[in-house]
């Protein structure tokens, strides 16, 4: 009689269909998970791009204003000359004290989605124009007539 040999050993020499669905499920799960965090990464670059440009735009606009390059009255939603998307408004309202103005600039990016919907605005007191230019007016005025005598 022969005599089979049993082996009962807890070695085993391959991996189960569960294992591999399991090893799957999580392999999947931390790729849903990477693949989030790469998008939400991404979308917060952009912004963060769109926002410096805003800050940038609206400070170079602001400086144009009050240089003179861009006359001082109220402009509502121009477009930028070079930039698609970008917009820009200029809000000149009185600064609460004699003579003073206060000065808005409002740059804005409109773009398909809400990610790229960037606004930025920046205001800045000023002393009125008209201020130095009355004081121009009546020193000439002032000088013609002690000239004169």
């Amino acid at each position: 009689m022969k005599r089979q040999r049993h082996q009962c050993s807890g070695t085993r020499h391959g991996i189960s269909l569960f294992e591999v669905v399991l090893a799957l499920a999580i392999f999947i799960g931390a790729l849903t998970a990477i693949s989030q965090i790469l998008r939400t990464g991404s979308r917060a670059a952009i912004r963060a791009q769109l926002q410096s440009e805003a800050v940038l735009l609206c400070e170079r606009r602001m400086n144009e204003v009050l240089s003179g390059v861009q006359p001082l009255e109220a402009v509502q939603h121009a477009a930028f000359e070079q930039g698609q998307n970008w917009f820009w408004s200029l809000n000149i309202t009185d600064g609460g004290v004699v003579n003073l103005l206060q000065l808005e600039v409002i740059v804005e990016h409109t773009g398909e989605n809400d990610n790229s919907k960037v606004s930025y605005h920046l205001t800045r007191l000023l002393r009125d124009p008209q201020v130095y230019v009355d004081a121009a007016n009546a020193a000439s005025a002032s000088s013609l007539t002690t000239g004169g005598m």
